[in-house]
Parts: C-alpha cells; sequence; structure tokens
C-alpha cells in the first residue's frame, strides 16, 4: 500500500511540535525531490520558516504563562498546521509512492492496513516463548499475533510430540499473549504448540516447544 503524511500533530506537546516541525522545514529546505515554487495553496520553505520563528519565540515568551503570548503561540501553531496540511497531499503526489521521497520530508509516514485474507486459514504462529508461571503447575504460553486469528487453539503433552494421539487441547484464548495453562504436572517435560482459529477454520500448528514445569 502507497504510504501516506500524517498531517495531524495534535497529540504532539508543544515541545514535540517544534522538533517534528523544525525537521519538515529542515528537510524540504533545498530537498531536489521537491524543487521549489511549491504551487498554491501550499507556501514556500522561507514563509514556512518565517512562521516557526514566530512560533518558537511566542512558546518562549509564553514558558512566563502571558496569557497573550499563549493565545499568539496557540494561533501560529494552528497557522502552521495548516500550512503543512495544505503541502502535504501536494508532495504525496510528486513522490508517486516513493517511500524513500516521502520519507525525505521529515513528515511522519502512514501505511494503510493490508487487507487480510479470511479464505484461507491463520498461518502458522511464530515465536512461542513458554515462561514457568507464578504458581506450581503454572505456564505462560506466548506467541507472535497472527492476521487472520481471531482466537488462539493450545494444546500440550508430556508424551512423545510426535504422536498426534498424545496431544490434547490445554486452552482455547482470545488473545496470542499471556495464555496461563494451570495445573500441569510439576517436574515434568511439557510441550506446547499453538495454531490460530479464524473464519475459514484452524490454521497450521507452530513448532512445538518444551519446558520441564515446576
Amino acid at each position: 500500500m502507497q504510504a501516506k503524511l500524517m498531517t495531524s500533530f495534535k497529540r504532539f506537546s508543544e515541545a514535540e511540535f517544534q522538533t517534528r516541525v523544525g525537521l519538515i522545514i529542515s528537510s524540504l529546505t533545498g530537498n531536489a525531490r521537491f524543487p521549489e515554487p511549491w504551487p498554491a495553496p501550499a507556501v514556500g520553505s522561507a514563509r514556512l520558516n518565517d512562521v516557526f520563528e514566530a512560533y518558537r519565540a511566542a512558546y518562549n515568551a509564553s514558558v512566563s504563562r502571558d496569557v497573550m503570548r499563549i493565545g499568539e503561540r496557540q494561533a501560529l501553531r494552528e497557522e502552521l498546521t495548516g500550512m503543512l496540511q495544505d503541502l502535504a497531499p501536494y508532495l504525496v503526489f510528486i513522490a508517486q509512492g516513493d517511500d524513500l521521497a516521502l520519507q525525505s520530508t521529515g513528515f511522519e509516514l502512514r501505511h494503510d492496513p493490508v487487507p487480510i485474507d479470511h479464505s484461507h486459514p491463520p498461518a502458522a504462529p511464530e515465536g512461542l516463548r513458554l515462561q514457568r508461571g507464578y504458581a506450581t503447575g503454572d505456564l505462560d504460553v506466548r506467541v507472535t499475533k497472527v492476521l487472520g486469528a481471531a482466537s488462539y487453539e493450545v494444546q500440550s503433552t508430556t508424551g512423545d510430540p510426535n504422536d498426534e494421539a498424545h496431544w490434547h487441547q490445554a486452552l482455547i484464548s482470545a488473545t496470542c499473549s499471556h495464555m496461563v495453562l494451570h495445573h500441569l504436572t510439576p517436574l515434568q517435560t511439557h510441550w506446547v504448540r499453538v495454531r490460530g482459529i479464524g473464519t475459514a477454520g484452524y490454521g497450521h500448528w507452530s513448532a512445538p516447544s518444551s519446558i520441564v514445569v515446576l
């Protein structure tokens, strides 16, 4: 999916906003991928820098809680935000899907989520991790999240893991992390495997892993 520029700065503190906008201006000034002049309604880097410096001055003055300077700072922040939002569509258009070009703008990038194919069973989970729990006989099981999995089945065995008849269901979980098995026999080797469950059915099993439960 083609990357897009993030142009909402509401979540940024004043210090974070200064850092991000300063990076954008310095990154675009003289950037050969996006030569000036930029078409309207975008303004040039010089105008952006002028407003940015006025914002920084108002910010520094507002530290003393001068109500007038605080209002000026807020107005300049809104003006800067509007300027950057006007500029972003042009940058995306010129980049033509080139992520490296967009990265050179100083903006944060976001990608549209990849559609999940629900017509096939989930893939085998990766990153199976086993950790002894706090209580005797407890075992904490974790795997990496699997696309298309709505829940996870955990099976365990103390027998031969190569014999399917030895495996039994230990848990169905809605999450892939912190799946806790209780009341396992202490001082025995327990084998564990996990698979995702999606709309197309049961997925593939993870590679099994073993641990001695205390």
